[in-house]
Order: structure tokens, then C-alpha cells, then sequence
């Protein structure tokens, strides 16, 4: 590239195949249904980095496979990581790498399941990497959504055990034991169950009309009805 910008935004996606993606949703959603649901998340979460000022958009995947199946549905503009390794804290690890080696000053890694994360917290991660040395956007679960770095940092993610209600807390001691600096962004939730999208599907109706057209159109296929009394 000519002119390599700012920042690198990476968000964690794989291919949106029938029956593995977003399958605790199943039930109540049926495997087609979660698929779809899936990709209107990723292309709207896509959609909502590709706002962020001096940073561009990648995507890293668990193959080759799936990065070519993702440029069909993606914009053109998005990059791609392809990990070396299997599971979650290698695609962190491999993406922060590969872009810092590629000149990105600031990486910032987001999950696929953020269809509407304002935007105004994606800037405010890219404002805290100037005075600290990782950035967190923490879940209400206990985990991350967000995922930031201004150089090189495999100890928050060699041995994490992931999905549980204590990663932000250990990835804050990592932090804390290698004396690096970090500040928290604003809280957002994760959708992985019926009640986690039944929550989502009210505050929807909250929302612009113009933030999450994607997931809008794939909520619009689904009676969703039932869904709405799992909360």
C-alpha cells in the first residue's frame, strides 16, 4: 500500500455457512435463520468501522476458504487475515501482529456481533491509544467486544481460557503484571442467546432507522414474535 492509515480495524469473522454460526440461537432460531442473522451482524458491524476516521477495515478468518467465500458478501475495500493457527486468541494475536508489521500505528480488534456499537466508541478507542498502550471494551458478560493495541501483545491471549465470566478481570492483570497502561470503554453486550437478542430486538426499535439495515432485513424474515417473551 501507498500510504498505510493510522489505524487497522479487525474484525473476527468466518465464512456464514448453515449450522455453524451463531448456533446457541438455535432454538428458537432455526440454523438458515441464525445464518442469516449472522451475516447482517457482520456486515453492519463491517459497515460501522468503515466510518471510523484514518483506519481501514480487515477481517480475520480461521481459512483461505473462508476469506474467499467472505469476499463475495464483503466490500471490496476490507482486507483479510488468514490465521496461521486455530481459535480465538490466535486471531487476535496474528491480526494485532500483521498489521503493527505492516505500519499500522493502532490496531483494534472487534467481534462480528456489534450491528449497532455507536460509533462514537470506536473513535474513542482510537483517541485512548494515544496515551495508553491497550484499550478494552468490556461485555457484559465479562469478556470484550474490543480489543486494542499499539504494539505487540501475546500475553493477553496465550493460555486465556475464553467464553467465561472472567476474561476482561485476567486480561486486565496481563495487563497490570506487564505494566502496560490501558483504559475501558463504555460497556455493550454480546448476542449469543435468545435473551441477548430478544434485548436487542427492543432497543432496535430505539435505534436509527438508517444504523443496522442488514440486521434489519434478516430480523424481518423471522417471526420473532416468541422471541420476545424469552426476556
Amino acid at each position: 500500500m501507498d500510504k498505510v492509515s493510522q489505524g487497522a480495524i479487525v474484525v473476527v469473522a468466518k465464512a456464514p455457512q448453515v449450522g455453524k454460526v451463531k448456533t446457541r440461537l438455535c432454538p428458537p432460531l432455526s440454523y438458515e435463520q441464525a445464518t442469516q442473522l449472522y451475516t447482517g451482524f457482520l456486515l453492519d458491524t463491517i459497515e460501522i468501522a468503515r466510518k471510523v476516521a484514518d483506519c481501514e477495515v480487515k477481517a480475520v478468518c480461521p481459512s483461505a476458504q473462508d476469506a474467499r467465500e467472505l469476499r463475495q458478501i464483503l466490500p471490496a475495500s476490507v482486507g483479510y487475515v488468514v490465521q496461521d493457527s486455530p481459535g480465538l486468541g490466535s486471531a487476535l494475536n496474528q491480526s494485532i501482529e500483521e498489521c503493527l508489521k505492516l505500519g499500522y500505528q493502532k490496531v483494534f480488534c472487534i467481534s462480528s456481533d456489534n450491528p449497532t456499537l455507536p460509533l462514537e466508541y470506536l473513535e474513542a478507542a482510537v483517541t485512548a491509544l494515544d496515551k495508553n498502550d491497550l484499550v478494552l471494551g468490556p461485555t457484559e458478560d465479562g469478556g470484550y467486544y474490543l480489543v486494542g493495541a499499539r504494539a505487540s501483545c501475546p500475553y493477553l491471549f496465550e493460555g486465556m481460557t475464553w467464553s467465561t465470566e472472567t476474561v476482561l478481570v485476567e486480561t486486565m492483570e496481563r495487563a497490570f503484571s506487564h505494566q502496560a497502561s490501558f483504559q475501558l470503554l463504555p460497556r455493550w453486550y454480546d448476542l449469543d442467546t435468545g435473551q441477548e437478542l430478544a434485548r436487542f430486538i427492543r432497543e432496535l426499535s430505539l435505534v436509527d432507522e438508517g444504523q443496522a439495515h442488514h440486521t434489519r432485513q434478516a430480523l424481518a424474515a423471522v417471526d420473532y414474535g416468541e422471541l420476545l417473551d424469552v426476556a
